[in-house]
């Protein structure tokens, strides 16, 4: 990609450019550019009036990124995040509204307008387990969307298999079945996605392009991809046969003499795995105390080559740095954009480097006007099915636990539901839900009822559910494995309100599990149990492989349905019955 040069308005770039261009070009940068400078502090960017001896030896390049987008172009119903921020007139720390494709693009447009050598990238997930406003129309308008914002490529995510990588292919070639694209007059992203470490199992040989070498400000820049290699964890076999995911840095290190040879002078990491810490979206230091999990490993493994790694897939916010290597990562769903500016010499060797991650408040920009006509488009296209009323409910309710409990108010909601659809239509237990398929909250509006768009938003993934036996000792080995050790951050299944249990950490770090109840009764290790679990469990994701020694499974339908039903016929119950307590730490 050539440097960006941001036109004038009334400039003969901006006369002969077309309508979408021109709004994606225009815009006054007044309150909403002082606001965000105020985000990032003055000493988290280098000062850009260098001295002219400096300036001449030195460049900028500005590489913006995100991760995890998920199909969130809407900018409500759900909102896309809600991040606790200070209020720009007030001052005051809440959760505000941010992210939505068109309050995205106008940010994009406000932030790069300023930075001479710039390009933007993604690190995976942009579809996949997304609103229903996308995913009724296969996620084409978000493909099309980020391809408007100017994504010259992005790594593969595990979510963009969900139906297949030939599925994903065709999106990607913007190739449309015969009976025609759910996306009128869809062509495709117009950016590649990368991956290099994706492999065909059969033959070793990669199934998608490793990198793009982009012209950023006269330096070659090489975007080099990757996917977590733990994808067969996390999406259903099926969607992956025949598919090998190798080590992210191994892979990545075997490139770099490739990469030199073809000329390029900066090598970027765009990876679809992260880390997770306990600070803010913004470190000042780059120490980040406490981040861990595999995006740190890969950090401290990658080769030095490697000038900046963009991380994902773990949802978090960070700028953080490992070994004096910035790891960055913009949390999700449109709602923060990362900056990683990196000062160059002429040769391209980095001189410093910086990180800031921009919350895209809805409260600070002002939404794109043909981004916003893309999104009133597929409102249209999906309201029949989006606007469905399911029921009226008087509260909403959480995902999050909080200690001492491990399970959250929206996890017992699903879990109950699914537990009394398997026993309207035969044997049942207990059910367990994963917390991972939880994707949001459920969020009630006074005066409007619970529609299919939420609820879909909770459970994107049209799971099917099975309900199948294992005996109580392989339930007690299920839950004991699913613990954390030592300080590892707690993402226990959510259970049904027949099951209950304690546990704690021993001596050693290691968990113990106590006192584990079904129905009021003590657990029998002898005895056999019908639990209920959707298909990506019983086929040992997430790490489950408990779940595949299950017999006599009997398939029941999707998961959507159990909720729909569930709220439908018993909304006072439902909610009555959802509160935390059924998992307690001693």
């Amino acid at each position: 990609m050539s440097a960006i040069a941001i036109a004038k308005p009334g400039s003969r770039v901006m006369r002969q450019a077309s309508p979408t261009v021109r709004l994606r070009l225009m815009g006054s940068f007044g309150l909403v550019a002082a606001l965000l400078s105020a985000c990032a502090s003055p000493e988290r960017m280098p000062d850009a009036s260098a001295p002219p001896a400096a300036a001449a030896a030195s460049r900028e390049l500005s590489i913006f990124s995100i991760n995890d987008f998920h199909g969130h172009i809407q900018p409500k119903s759900p909102t896309p995040l809600m991040p606790r921020l200070p209020d720009p007139q007030t001052g005051e720390i809440k959760p505000q509204p941010a992210g939505g494709v068109a309050y995205l693009a106008d940010a994009m447009q406000k932030l790069r307008a300023p930075r001479q050598h710039s390009v933007f990238v993604a690190a995976g997930d942009l579809i996949g387990a997304s609103p229903q406003l996308s995913s009724l129309l296969k996620d084409e308008p978000t493909l099309t969307a980020l391809g408007e914002l100017g994504l010259v490529a992005t790594a593969l995510g595990n979510h963009e298999l969900d139906a297949g990588l030939p599925e994903l292919m065709r999106k990607a070639r913007g190739e449309c079945p015969s009976s025609g694209c759910a996306w009128p007059e869809f062509k495709g992203p117009g950016f590649p996605y990368l991956a290099a470490n994706l492999l065909d199992a059969a033959t070793g040989k990669a199934m998608l392009p490793s990198h793009v070498i982009k012209d950023v400000g006269g330096y070659k820049v090489a975007f080099v991809g990757a996917v977590t290699r733990d994808t067969p964890l996390v999406v259903v076999p099926r969607a992956i046969t025949g598919l090998r995911f190798a080590d992210e840095a191994d892979t990545l290190n075997a490139l770099v003499p490739q990469l030199r040879a073809e000329g390029a002078q900066i090598l970027v990491a765009v990876m679809h795995e992260g880390a997770t810490q306990t600070g803010g979206a913004n470190d000042p230091s780059y120490v980040c105390p406490g981040i861990q999990g595999r995006g740190v490993d890969i950090a401290q493994r990658l080769d030095p080559a490697y000038a900046l790694i963009i991380s994902g897939h773990t949802h978090q916010a960070y700028t953080c740095k490992i070994n004096g290597r910035l790891l960055v990562q913009a949390g999700s769903y449109g709602g923060w954009v990362t900056e990683s500016r990196l000062t160059l010499d002429t040769q391209g060797k980095v001189l410093d480097a910086q990180a800031v991650n921009h919350p895209v408040l809805q409260s600070a920009y002002q939404p794109n006007p043909a981004f916003v006509a893309l999104v009133q488009r597929a409102a249209a296209l999906t309201a029949a099915v989006r606007t469905k009323p399911v029921a009226t409910l008087s509260q909403g309710a959480q995902r999050s636990a909080r200690a001492p409990f491990g399970d959250g108010p929206l996890g017992n909601l699903v879990a109950d539901s699914q537990l009394a659809y398997a026993k309207k239509r035969g044997s049942a237990d207990i059910a367990l839900m994963n917390p991972g398929g939880i994707r949001a909250d459920l969020t009630v509006e006074s005066g409007r009822p619970v529609t299919m768009s939420d609820l879909f938003a909770i459970q994107p993934f049209a799971n099917e559910l099975v309900v199948m036996s294992i005996s109580g000792a392989q339930l007690q080995e299920l839950l004991l494995r699913q613990l954390p050790k030592g300080d590892a951050p707690a993402r226990l299944l959510q259970i049904s309100s027949s099951l209950r249990y304690q546990w704690t950490h021993g001596s050693d770090g290691q968990p113990l599990l106590l006192d584990v109840q079904v129905d009021g009764k003590a657990l029998d290790p002898q005895r056999n149990y019908r639990v209920v679990v959707n298909n990506f469990m019983a086929d040992g994701g997430d790490g489950l492989s408990v779940l595949r020694q299950g017999k006599d499974r009997v398939p029941l339908g999707v998961d959507i349905d159990a909720m729909v039903e569930w709220l439908s016929e018993n909304p006072v119950a439902a909610m009555a019955q959802i509160e935390s307590g059924r998992i307690r730490k001693q």
